[in-house]
C-alpha cells in the first residue's frame, strides 16, 4: 500500500504534465494570425490545425489533449463521403498588434451543420464558447465573431460538422465586421449570369405551368395537370437553388442536404407520368408504358429511402448511395428511351428524343464540373464554370424540343379532330339520306298499293258500269234513253282519268322516256276521233333520266290541258308535237294550224292557261303561248 500510493501520486503528476506539454506544443506549434493587418478577409487554410474525430468522442473537455496536426484545407474544397461523415476540430491563435479592439468573424464554408467555436481562457486554460455573430450580420451555421483587445494574443477551438451534402464547401476565412455584409451579397451571388439565367428559365417554366392549366381548363386534357406538376416542381428547384445560393440559413443547408433530391425527385415521377399519357404508350408504345412505370416506381421508392436515411437513421453514405443509384437510374432510363425511339423513327418521338439526348448530354457535363471543379480555367467566363449552368441548359434546350413537340401534336390532334368531324357529318348525311330514302320507298310502296289497289277494285268497278251501260244501249236500241249514254260517257272519260292517276302514282313509270311514251300515246288516242292529225316528233335517243311522279303528273296535266283547247278552239288540221331534251332539260312544243289564240282575250282560256302556269311553276318549270300561224305553246321542265 505504501509503495502503491507514491506510485499512484507519480502516474498523476506525470498526467498533468504531458498536458500542460502537450497544450504548450500545440499552442506553440500554432501559427498567429495578427488580425489588425486583414484589412476585408484573409484566407487561414494553412494556420489552421485540424483534428479528425471519426468516432465522435471528442468534447471541450478533453480536445485540448487530441493530437492536432497540419492539414490541406484546399483538398476539402470538395470533401469526400468519409471526410463528409466525421466531426472535425481545428485550432488557430490570433493576436492584434494594433491599437484598437478589433471585431471580427470566422467563416468556416458551405454548408456546415454545426459549428462551435470556444476560445482558451488563458488564466484556468478552460474552452469558453465564443459568442453569437451580432451586429452586422445574422447569426448563421457559417459564422462565428471574435473580438481582439489590442497587444491580446488568443486561442480558439472549433467543432463543426459538414451537411451531408455533395455541395459542401470548406473555405476557412477570417472576415472583418464591416466586410461580413459585402462577403455574404457576393457570396450568395457569385455568379450574376447563371442566376439570371436559372431565373430566366424559371419564369419560362411558370408560364407553362399557367398554359398548361389553361388548358387543363378549358379542355380537361389529365395531362396538361401532370405536366404542370412537373414544370412547377422543375422551376421550383430552380429557384431554390439559385436564390438560396450559398445562403448562410438554416433553410438553405437542409435544402441542400434533403429537400432538393426530393424536389427533382417529384418533378421526375410527374413527367413519367406525363409522357405516358402525352404519348398514350399503353396502346401505341407497351414497352415504353412498362419502362415509365418501372421508372416510376423506383423514383418513389428512393423518396421514401433517402428520406429514411437523411432524417431517420442520419446515414450520409447510404443516403449518398441512394442519390447517386437513383439518378443513374434516369440516366439508364434516358438513354433506353432514346434508343427505343430512334428505333421506331417517329417524328414525335424525334422531337423528345432530340431533347432528352440534349438534356442528358449537359447533365453529363454538368456533373463533371461537380466532381471536377476546376475542369474549366478559371480564366474562361464564368457562367461557363458553373455546374448548375449546364443542367439548366440542357432543360431549357429539352422546353423547346418538348414544345415543339406539342405543337406538332396539336397540329396531328387539331387535324384528327377535323378529320372525325367530317367522317362523323358523313355519317350523318349518309343516316339522314338513308332515312329520306326510306321515306321516298315508303311513299313509293304506298303510291304503288294505292294504284294497285284503284286498278283492282275501282277500275274494274268503273269498266263493270261501262260495259253494263252499253250493253243497256244494245237491248234498247232505238229506245235508248240519253241518261244511259250520258252514263256510259262518264264511265269512259273517268276510266280514262283513272288510269291517268294509276299510272302517274306507280313508281316504275318515274322515268322520262316513260312519261314521253305515255304522253304520246294518249295524244294520238285523243285526236282519232277528232278529225285532227297529230304529229309527234321524238330525239332519237331519250336519256333513262329519273323522273318523279309529281314532275309527270303535272307535265302530263298541262299537255293534256294543251290538247284540250286544241280540240275546243283552234279549229285546226293538224297539230305537231315536238318533243327535245337539251342540257339535262326537257322542251315540249305544241303547234296547230289553227286561228290561233288571240292575246286579248285570255279570259276565254284564264283557268286553263293559270292552271298549266301554276303547275309549271310547281315543278320548277316554264310555260309560254303565242299566236305564231296557230297557236304555239312551249314548256320548258328541268331535268
Amino acid at each position: 500500500m505504501l509503495l502503491y500510493l507514491p506510485f499512484k501520486k507519480g502516474a498523476l503528476l506525470f498526467a498533468c504534465v504531458w498536458l500542460c506539454a502537450a497544450v504548450s506544443f500545440a499552442q506553440n506549434s500554432t501559427p498567429v494570425i495578427d488580425v489588425s493587418r486583414i484589412l476585408l478577409s484573409d484566407t487561414i487554410h494553412s494556420r489552421v490545425l485540424e483534428y479528425k474525430d471519426s468516432l465522435h468522442e471528442a468534447n471541450a473537455g478533453n480536445i485540448q489533449t487530441k493530437p492536432f496536426a497540419v492539414h490541406p484545407w484546399r483538398f476539402l474544397r470538395r470533401p469526400n463521403i468519409e471526410q463528409t461523415s466525421a466531426t472535425w476540430w481545428i485550432t488557430f491563435r490570433v493576436t492584434n498588434t494594433g491599437d484598437s479592439t478589433v471585431r471580427a468573424y470566422v467563416f468556416l464554408g458551405y454548408y456546415p451543420r454545426l459549428f462551435r467555436l470556444y476560445k482558451r481562457d488563458r488564466a484556468t486554460l478552460q474552452l469558453i464558447p465564443a459568442p453569437a455573430a451580432i451586429g452586422p450580420v445574422e447569426d448563421s451555421a457559417g459564422l462565428r465573431r471574435i473580438t481582439v483587445n489590442p497587444g491580446d494574443t488568443n486561442t480558439y477551438y472549433g467543432q463543426f460538422e459538414l451537411a451531408h451534402t455533395n455541395a459542401n464547401s470548406v473555405d476557412f476565412r477570417l472576415l472583418r465586421d464591416y466586410y461580413v455584409p459585402a462577403f455574404s451579397r457576393g457570396a450568395k451571388f457569385p455568379l450574376n449570369n447563371s442566376t439570371m439565367f436559372a431565373f430566366i428559365i424559371t419564369g419560362i417554366l411558370l408560364m407553362m405551368i399557367i398554359y398548361s392549366m389553361a388548358v387543363f381548363v378549358l379542355n380537361r386534357n389529365h395531362e396538361f395537370l401532370i405536366y404542370a406538376c412537373y414544370a412547377l416542381f422543375t422551376g421550383l428547384l430552380f429557384f431554390l437553388k439559385s436564390y438560396f445560393n450559398r445562403s448562410f440559413s438554416p433553410f438553405n443547408v437542409f435544402f441542400e442536404t434533403y429537400l432538393d433530391f426530393i424536389i427533382q425527385s417529384l418533378g421526375v415521377f410527374f413527367y413519367y407520368i406525363f409522357l405516358r399519357r402525352f404519348l398514350d404508350t399503353k396502346k401505341t408504345f407497351p414497352f415504353l408504358h412498362k419502362l415509365f412505370i418501372v421508372g416510376q416506381w423506383l423514383t418513389l421508392s428512393s423518396m421514401l429511402i433517402f428520406t429514411w436515411f437523411s432524417l431517420g437513421a442520419d446515414n450520409f453514405k447510404m443516403q449518398e448511395a441512394v442519390e447517386s443509384l437513383t439518378k443513374y437510374a434516369w440516366l439508364l432510363t434516358t438513354v433506353i428511351f432514346i434508343v427505343y425511339a430512334v428505333r421506331l423513327n417517329i417524328r414525335l418521338l424525334n422531337f423528345l428524343v432530340v431533347g432528352h439526348f440534349l438534356l442528358l448530354l449537359f447533365s453529363v457535363a454538368s456533373v463533371l464540373m461537380i466532381g471536377n471543379p476546376g475542369f474549366f480555367s478559371s480564366t474562361i467566363y464564368s457562367i461557363w464554370r458553373d455546374s448548375m449552368f449546364y443542367y439548366e441548359l440542357g432543360m431549357t434546350l429539352e422546353l423547346i424540343l418538348f414544345l415543339t413537340a406539342l405543337a406538332f401534336k396539336n397540329r396531328d390532334d387539331i387535324v384528327e379532330r377535323t378529320r372525325e368531324r367530317e367522317r362523323l357529318l358523313l355519317e350523318n348525311e349518309r343516316k339522314e339520306f338513308e332515312k329520306q330514302l326510306a321515306v321516298v320507298e315508303a311513299k313509293q310502296e304506298e303510291r304503288n298499293r294505292i294504284s294497285a289497289d284503284m286498278h283492282d277494285e275501282l277500275g274494274s268497278g268503273v269498266t263493270a258500269i261501262r260495259l253494263m251501260s252499253e250493253i243497256v244501249k244494245t237491248k234498247m236500241r232505238d229506245s235508248t234513253l240519253p241518261e244511259i249514254d250520258k252514263i256510259s260517257n262518264n264511265a269512259n272519260e273517268l276510266l280514262t282519268k283513272l288510269n291517268t292517276i294509276i299510272w302517274t302514282m306507280s313508281s316504275s313509270n318515274d322515268r322520262l322516256d316513260n312519261m314521253i311514251a305515255y304522253t304520246r300515246a294518249y295524244a294520238l288516242e285523243y285526236f282519232e276521233s277528232t278529225g285532227i292529225d297529230c304529229h309527234f316528233e321524238l330525239p332519237e335517243y331519250i336519256p333513262p333520266t329519273e323522273m318523279s311522279g309529281e314532275k309527270r303528273r303535272n307535265v302530263f296535266l298541262c299537255v293534256k290541258e294543251s290538247l284540250n283547247n286544241i280540240v275546243k278552239h283552234a279549229k285546226a288540221g293538224d297539230v305537231w308535237i315536238r318533243v327535245n331534251i337539251d342540257n339535262n332539260t326537257l322542251h315540249i312544243q305544241l303547234h296547230d294550224n289553227g286561228c290561233g289564240i288571240n292575246l286579248q282575250k285570255l279570259r276565254e282560256f284564264g283557268n286553263g292557261l293559270n292552271n298549266m302556269k301554276k303547275r309549271m311553276d310547281s315543278i320548277g318549270g316554264q310555260f309560254s303561248i303565242a299566236n305564231e300561224n296557230g297557236t304555239v305553246t312551249n314548256f320548258v321542265v328541268p331535268l
